[in-house]
């Protein structure tokens, strides 16, 4: 999602993570009392994995045990009896002589490839839906979704599915429900089908504050494929945006955020409804340009609204940037009026929209005696007119003027606003300016620390001399490998430095060096032997989950590193197999050895918790090409709801792959 260049009053976070499949349920925001924020870039919710939730408390139908002189069948095999001929005969009697979980999953994505030939097995999928297994209820939940319009009949079991304890299994279940209504054409549909689907639409709306984004953003996407009337739609979105307790709204805000425009309808709502207007400014604000469609709603709020409804929307506006310029005169009146809260974000949008009718206005701004909204008018003026060098000098002086403000948000705002003027600016200045935003790293405030950092990883490659002496300093060294870590391969010239992190006293500081060493790649070849003799560091084990990731990262180069991977393998420590698997097969590409082994584990690692380890497993399942068939229906989920976009799109790169390769070979090519 593209952001227009802001100042941005609560900073940048740049950290990086790195491994991790823990069943912990992901934190949430802490409580806040509604009150006017800046633009801001909403994160989004950790996902927490469904590998091996806590069972669900209903009534298990489990598949009957197969006897032991009856071999199992293999998925896709036909059992004992079957008619060849009639596939889904086949696949029915090999789920149920299914005698364990792995069994019944393979076999249940085989008969939801049928698509709607597999209506015969509807009763045999709403059957497993009530599975102790998890896994099984949501490769189950899916597989009536493929059946399409033929599966309406168990609507009432997928509403049902919405509440399991399972995360998956919910998202599949508002999935499911999407599919049956878009295989579904028809435009006039007959009442008693009609009211089916108007049966879904509530528990739905209330799926949107789930606690998972996955189950959010599938039902977002369901309830558009429904296309409930403003009359039905109005009053419930209105109650569940309405919640007065921020730790429920902002990660269904969070959700629509990240949406782009499918959530745009929504929010249009919610801004005529005055308890979730307020709420969705905000969300509005994080989509950015895809919320265009919302301008002139906002444009009336920011004239009309409660002060801190008219902050919001104004803010709103300028992420939109300079497709909200029609907005401008509502910004001029807002920055000209006696409402002092108002000023600030109606200069700042002025200056996001590239209001070229405000100069006046902004002028007389950046006169006044407010030396705050001074700079934020002399930052807009600068950007509305970048290639007049007197007005982009002014606001740079005011700037780094504001760097050494004692007010926290002065000095945040005017790191943000550097660092958005920086790309215009002569090379010895840019770097001047590095060495002041290094000084912010330590900071007393966190979040104007965070900015700083933020600044500096868009310097990029001007910025990395400046880290390299910073790395002396102990105190800032896990900080300063984070930020040369996002800089990446930009950082490369700091390689040394970071091969001299590795061999530090402290645990942490080993892995943030082998992190940035990561993001570097194959020109970090050099680190090698260091991050070999990593692996095998039982004195510090948190170090060895980066020191492998690096590996994999470095790629061919890594191969001496091969004989300790393999080795942990086979490590109790199922993360650190995962990893290790992960890395043995970026190092050595072509090794299908490990297939079978690495394959189940990387559709777990897919559902991690971590961004990193869902997107690296994806790239790994892509290359692995149509050997990762099965892990199709997992993909397949990731790439529409998992909260990351890299992720999301990792996915879809992967499904392209497994599925054009899996069609090439039935083309015998």
């Amino acid at each position: 999602m593209s952001r227009v260049p802001s100042i941005q009053w609560f900073g940048v976070l740049c950290g990086i993570a790195l491994v991790g499949c823990s069943n912990a349920t992901p934190p949430q925001p802490k409580p806040e009392p509604p009150k006017a924020v800046a633009v801001a870039p909403v994160e989004p919710a950790k996902v927490e994995p469904a590998a091996e939730p806590a069972p669900q408390a209903v009534p298990v139908a489990a598949a009957p045990a197969a006897t032991p002189e009856t071999k199992q069948p293999a998925a896709g095999q036909v059992a004992a009896g079957a008619t060849p001929a009639d596939p889904l005969a086949a696949l029915r009697q090999t789920l149920a002589a299914a005698a364990d979980e792995d069994a019944r999953v393979l076999v249940i994505d085989d008969i939801a490839k049928l698509g709607q030939n597999a209506k015969g097995a509807l009763a045999d999928l709403i059957k497993a839906t009530a599975d102790v297994d998890p896994r099984t209820r949501w490769h189950a939940t899916r597989a009536i979704g493929m059946v399409g319009e033929d599966a309406l009949s168990a609507m009432p079991v997928l509403l049902g599915l919405l509440a399991d304890t399972d995360p998956m299994v919910a998202t599949q279940s508002a999935a499911a429900i999407g599919l049956i209504r878009e295989d579904d054409g028809r435009k006039d549909i007959p009442a008693a089908d009609a009211q089916v689907y108007a049966s879904a639409v509530d528990p739905l709306i209330k799926s949107t504050t789930h606690p998972d984004a996955r189950v959010r953003r599938s039902a977002v996407r369901t309830l558009r494929r429904l296309a409930p009337s403003v009359e039905q739609l109005a009053p419930l979105l209105s109650k569940q945006l309405a919640d007065v307790d921020p730790s429920v709204v902002m990660p269904a805000l969070q959700t629509l955020a990240d949406m782009d425009d499918d959530a745009v309808p929504f929010l249009l709502e919610a801004l005529n409804q005055p308890k979730s207007r307020y709420w969705a400014t905000i969300a509005l604000a994080e989509i950015g340009p895809e919320a265009a469609p919302a301008v002139d709603s906002l444009a009336r709020l920011a004239a009309e609204g409660e002060t801190e409804e008219r902050m919001q929307a104004l803010l709103a506006l300028a992420a939109i940037g300079e497709k909200a310029a029609t907005a401008s005169p509502v910004m001029v009146q807002a920055l000209e009026s006696d409402n002092n809260s108002v000023h600030f974000p109606a200069a700042f949008a002025l200056g996001s929209v590239r209001a070229t009718d405000a100069d006046a206005a902004l002028d007389k701004a950046a006169a006044g005696d407010d030396p705050f909204l001074a700079e934020v008018a002399c930052w807009a003026r600068a950007r509305i007119h970048p290639d007049d060098k007197a007005l982009v000098d002014e606001a740079v002086k005011r700037l780094r003027k504001g760097l050494h403000s004692d007010r926290p948000n002065e000095r945040a705002a005017a790191t943000s606003g550097l660092s958005d003027l920086a790309e215009k600016l002569e090379e010895p200045v840019r770097r001047e300016l590095a060495g002041e935003f290094a000084d912010l790293l330590s900071d007393p405030v966190p979040d104007v620390g965070i900015g700083g950092g933020g600044a500096l990883i868009r310097l990029g490659a001007t910025a990395v001399d400046t880290l390299r002496e910073r790395l002396a300093d102990p105190a800032l060294r896990g900080r300063v490998l984070e930020i040369l870590g996002a800089i990446g391969p930009a950082a490369t010239p700091a390689v040394d430095d970071m091969i001299k992190s590795l061999d530090d006293a402290d645990p942490a500081v080993r892995g943030d060096a082998a992190v940035a060493l990561a993001a570097i790649g194959p020109d970090a070849a050099a680190a090698v032997p260091s991050l070999t003799k990593m692996l095998v560091d039982e004195a510090a084990p948190a170090a060895r989950f980066p020191a492998a990731y690096a590996l994999g990262r470095i790629g061919p180069a890594a191969k001496p590193a091969l004989e300790q991977l393999r080795a942990l393998t086979e490590s109790p420590d199922e993360v650190m197999a995962t990893v290790a698997l992960w890395s043995t097969l970026k190092i050595s590409p072509e090794d299908r050895s490990l297939f079978a082994q690495a394959i189940p584990a990387l559709r777990k690692a897919v559902r991690a918790e971590r961004e990193i380890v869902r997107l690296e497993a994806a790239v790994a399942l892509g290359e692995i090409g149509a050997a990762a068939e099965s892990a199709i229906p997992v993909l397949e989920l990731v790439s529409e709801e998992d909260p990351s976009k890299p992720v999301r799109a990792a996915a879809a790169a992967a499904l392209a792959k497994i599925r054009g390769e899996i069609q090439d070979g039935n083309r015998g090519g």
